[in-house]
């Protein structure tokens, strides 16, 4: 590769490079901290991780094209990967056109060199997985690692009860991580509530047949919003994270 920077070293390791955009998720890397975050999530719609890790994209996205967009190792893996994936290329247009002191330049200035170097690899888009999909994994695992521990603690059990919980991705995840009090614990909150959500469901399919003059409740209502979320994950049209 020929890129327009000074050449990083190859033998630089893979976690130097996440670590160098983790900078400003540092204090969340604390288990501490870490809870602070959560609480503030267990009171919002949805799953709490899939909230936690957006953000932490957002603020890989806005770090990126801030203070790294002329740093040759940066060029190097974007280069080599082909850019981001389509998901992730929207979010950073979206903090483009939504965050201050970030400007279209930045991605011009990546894209430049991941253009070039696919010119002279004959057209070749890259064959590593988006920058920023190998660092959410990096976050959700971080995450995961953390609700696991804390939800070891009974006064954390019980404030999670309170929310709306994990999608089934992120259950998983933090079920691998937990120990057995914790495990156990979070097995029988989400078959709680999985049973709820099925009687939701069969309620609002009876309530819209034609025949049957009872109104549906708000949590029958949305409940088809909670099986796609639960079962999918969480998708944002806009930015979690503003200046």
């Amino acid at each position: 590769m020929n890129f327009p920077f000074h050449r990083s070293k190859r033998d630089q390791p893979e976690q130097s490079w996440i670590m160098r955009l983790l900078r400003p998720e540092a204090a969340r890397s604390s288990p501490a901290l870490f809870t602070y975050h959560l609480r503030e999530k267990l009171g919002l719609k949805g799953c709490p991780l899939c909230r936690m890790v957006r953000e932490s994209e957002e603020h890989w996205g806005w770090t990126l094209l801030y203070e790294f967009t002329g740093d040759p190792e940066i060029h190097e893996r974007f280069a080599r990967a082909g850019g981001l994936c389509a998901e992730h290329g929207e979010l950073i247009r979206r903090i483009v056109e939504s965050r201050q002191l970030v400007t279209p330049s930045g991605v011009a200035r990546l894209y430049e060199t991941v253009t070039r170097e696919s010119l002279h690899n004959h057209l070749s888009a890259g064959g590593q997985d988006c920058p920023l999909c190998r660092y959410r994994r990096q976050a959700e695992e971080r995450y995961t690692y953390f609700l696991a521990d804390t939800l070891a603690d009974p006064d954390w059990q019980e404030l999670f009860t309170h929310s709306d919980g994990l999608c089934m991705s992120h259950f998983e995840l933090v079920m691998k991580q937990a120990n057995h009090e914790a495990a156990e614990f979070l097995r029988n909150d989400q078959s709680r509530r999985l049973r709820e959500l099925l009687l939701l469901l069969q309620e609002l399919q009876r309530k819209q047949r034609y025949d049957v003059p009872e109104p549906l409740t708000p949590e029958e209502s949305a409940s088809w919003h909670e099986v796609l979320w639960r079962f999918g994950g969480m998708h944002f049209d806009h930015l979690l994270v503003h200046d």
